[in-house]
């Protein structure tokens, strides 16, 4: 019996989408995917282009294209015959808007979705689940939590095993400015460098204040239970650590558990391991009743890294609909 055909639709061809689209491609064959099209590409800036080539990435500069509204957008997806919807658009953490109305539409219109978008999950996770259930579709959101590395999702290896606390180092950006300064770098040097070389925004406000980390601390809330907003979040940032305090050991860490939840630099003491977690690194601690202290340590951002979360996340809906036929 020929494998359902599996049509995508890519909202957001930035960065992370083009990642995904050209991850995709490189892999069907291997994971036996080869019924897996993307069928539409909208953005923005883009427009909307129909059964994208493989060399879409090579041509897509030289398209005339029309720009698109947030409103067209959604049209756009509501029209979709795509089964999921691949959503890559930019962070807004006061109402996780226009991403939270495109995962809406398409959940909406029979798509299962999968973001790697941190504001609908942080800010608004309740309302995301709760449209999801009511029209039978799936929401995941790996890439929001240290990319494609394992993060809260290695627990559905561990089937009864109960989390009891996370800690984390989540953010690449301040992990390699505390990294600068304990070498002796002052922070506005450190942080030039980070900009620098691509790791910090010219803004970099929700890095340096952690924001940035503490919509992940709302999110392993939410995937553990324990149902943090953003807004109950404890944020310090790490603008006024001191090199004496990063050669100490400081780390921006994230720490969540049934109690609360916080951000801020925190003073790490000699063979913790998430104190020699360096540079632009992520690594996370998940604490559990059955074996203890769990450690994963590697890239948490970047172009490659976040497009395999997205198709580790595709592979689990693709799996759950094989199971379902």
């Amino acid at each position: 019996m020929p494998a359902k055909k599996c049509n995508i639709m890519i909202v957001g061809f930035g960065t992370v989408g083009q990642g995904f689209f050209e991850l995709l491609n490189s892999k069907k064959e291997i994971l036996g995917n080869r019924n897996c099209e993307v069928s539409e590409i909208v953005d923005i800036k883009f427009g909307i282009i129909k059964n994208p080539e493989r060399d879409v990435l090579k041509r897509i500069g030289e398209q005339k294209t029309v720009a698109l509204s947030n409103d067209d957008v959604i049209k756009a997806i509501k029209e979709s015959k795509a089964n999921i919807m691949c959503e890559f658009t930019w962070v807004n953490y006061r109402d996780a808007e226009p991403a939270f109305s495109f995962i809406k539409a398409a959940l909406e219109s029979g798509k299962d979705v999968i973001t790697t978008n941190k504001g609908p999950i942080a800010v608004r996770f309740k309302e995301v689940m709760e449209i999801a259930k009511r029209n039978g579709r799936s929401v995941l959101f790996k890439g929001t939590v240290m990319a494609g590395t394992p993060s809260f999702n290695i627990m559905k290896l561990l089937p009864g095993s109960e989390v009891i606390k996370v800690r984390g180092i989540l953010n690449g950006t301040t992990n390699y400015i505390l990294t600068r300064m304990a070498e002796g770098v002052d922070y506005p040097v450190a942080l030039k460098e980070a900009q620098e070389k691509g790791y910090a925004e010219a803004d970099p406000t929700n890095d340096v204040d952690g924001y940035d980390a503490a919509a992940k601390a709302a999110i392993i809330s939410n995937v553990f239970g324990w149902n943090y907003g953003m807004k109950d979040v404890k944020i310090k940032g790490i603008r006024n650590v001191t090199r004496e305090e990063a050669a100490a050991g400081a780390k921006l860490l994230v720490s969540v558990d049934r109690n609360g939840a916080s951000v801020g630099p925190e003073i790490l003491q000699n063979g913790e391991i998430l104190r020699e977690v360096k540079g632009v690194m992520n690594a996370i601690e998940i604490e559990t009743d059955t074996l203890g202290k769990i450690y994963v340590i590697g890239p948490g951002a970047g172009r490659m890294a976040t497009a395999q979360a997205a198709l580790t996340d595709l592979m689990e809906i693709l799996g759950k609909e094989k199971s379902l036929n």
